[in-house]
């Protein structure tokens, strides 16, 4: 972790040529699930938010390369109905701190004042979290509260994901730009373990809309 973000102080150092290294903050509203040929459905899935920041190097013109370093929620929740009536949820929460890598293309217009860009990436991801919170009942089965379950020692730590991403930027002040986006991801790996639903496989997709702010380094 350390490693990491000392990393990017020094690329946010670094002496710079024209407007071609961009350094930012990023937040997110994620609406994530769990694809599995092992389970018939997933009723609902989890709404959550991601944040952190943002790098970005142009190669050339409309070719660029970059990084986020971002906190992610995601999961699932699985509603039923229980013997007597009620309506039950059991909630599937997993945290990770992802270190999206992407490469994009990037069409400007407007006097280079607008912006439109298609992306493709990995996203490789540390589990922080995960727990587990379902309903407890009585001896009539019915529903009287919930309990939290830590779950993280069981759950695989680390998650590979792809991703597709377009979206747009409008620059609000010379070397400021707002950015927003529409993310696509879909794990590659599951997050079961020997410890975790041992007979399946559950990956994670889900989609993701992105609200950024971006500081070019050097003046146009």
């Amino acid at each position: 972790m350390k490693t990491l973000f000392l990393a990017l102080l020094v690329i946010v150092t670094l002496e710079a040529s024209g407007q071609n290294h961009l350094v930012g903050l990023t937040g997110s509203i994620n609406r994530t699930n769990i694809r599995s040929s092992n389970f018939q459905r997933f009723a609902d899935p989890r709404l959550g938010i991601s944040g952190g920041i943002t790098y970005e190097y142009f190669l050339k013109k409309r070719f660029s390369v970059g990084t986020d370093v971002v906190y992610i929620r995601q999961g699932f929740r699985d509603n039923f109905e229980t013997p007597v009536g009620q309506e039950g949820t059991y909630k599937f929460h997993y945290d990770y701190l992802s270190v999206p890598l992407k490469a994009g293309y990037t069409k400007f217009g407007m006097g280079n004042n607008l912006s439109g860009f298609a992306k493709a990436g990995l996203v490789p991801s540390f589990l922080i979290s995960a727990e587990t919170i379902m309903p407890v009942f009585n001896d009539n089965i019915e529903i009287t509260g919930t309990e939290t379950t830590d779950i993280t020692s069981r759950v695989s730590s680390f998650d590979l994901a792809g991703l597709v991403e377009i979206g747009g930027g409008y620059k609000l002040i010379d070397r400021l730009w707002l950015t927003a986006s529409f993310m696509y991801q879909h794990s590659f790996t599951s997050i079961t373990t020997t410890e975790y639903f041992s007979n399946a496989e559950m990956r994670h997709h889900g989609l993701t809309f992105n609200l950024g702010l971006k500081w070019a380094m050097k003046q146009e």
